[in-house]
C-alpha cells in the first residue's frame, strides 16, 4: 500500500495539472474566436509553462513507476496488479484524469481547428486572386463569384 501513495499523489498533480491546462486552453480557444491576439499570445505562454510542469510530471511519473517494479506498465495495468483497496482508491482518479485528458484534447483539436479557419479567413483577405477563383456548387456548377466560403463541420 506503502508504494502506491507516491503515485496517488502523482496522479493527483496529473489531475490538476490538467484542470489548469483545459482553462488555458479555453481562455485561447475563446480568444481565437474573438480575434484577440494579445490574449492568444498570453495563453500560449501560460500553456508552455504549463507543458513544461507536465514533462516534470511524466519524468516523475517514470521514476516513481521504476520504483515500483513497474516500469512499462499504463496507468490501466497498474490499476490491474494493486491489491483491491489501493485499486478501489485509484480507480476513480484514474477515470477523473482521463476525462480530463479527453476534455483536454477536444478543446485543443477546437482551437487548432479554430486558428485554421483564421489563418484561412487571413490569407484569403492577403490573396484576393484567390479569392476570385473558381467556386463549385453542390451541383458542379462552377462560378467566379467573389465571395467565397470556407466551412469547417468541427468548429
Amino acid at each position: 500500500m506503502e508504494k502506491y501513495s507516491e503515485f496517488n499523489a502523482l496522479i493527483k498533480d496529473f489531475i490538476e495539472l490538467f484542470d489548469t491546462l483545459i482553462d488555458v486552453e479555453q481562455k485561447k480557444l475563446d480568444a481565437v474566436i474573438a480575434n484577440d491576439i494579445a490574449n492568444v499570445e498570453e495563453s500560449i505562454k501560460k500553456e508552455q509553462a504549463v507543458i513544461l510542469r507536465l514533462r516534470g510530471l511524466e519524468h516523475q511519473r517514470e521514476s516513481t513507476q521504476v520504483s515500483m517494479d513497474m516500469k512499462d506498465l499504463t496507468f490501466r495495468e497498474i490499476l490491474e496488479q494493486a491489491p483491491e483497496d489501493v485499486s478501489e482508491a485509484l480507480t476513480p482518479m484514474f477515470e477523473e484524469l482521463s476525462q480530463k485528458v479527453r476534455t483536454f484534447q477536444s478543446i485543443n483539436d477546437n482551437a487548432k481547428d479554430a486558428v485554421n479557419v483564421k489563418l484561412h479567413h487571413i490569407q484569403s483577405m492577403l490573396n484576393p486572386s484567390a479569392a476570385g477563383s473558381k467556386v463549385y456548387s453542390a451541383s458542379g456548377t462552377g462560378s467566379t463569384s467573389e465571395e467565397t466560403h470556407f466551412t469547417n463541420r468541427f468548429v
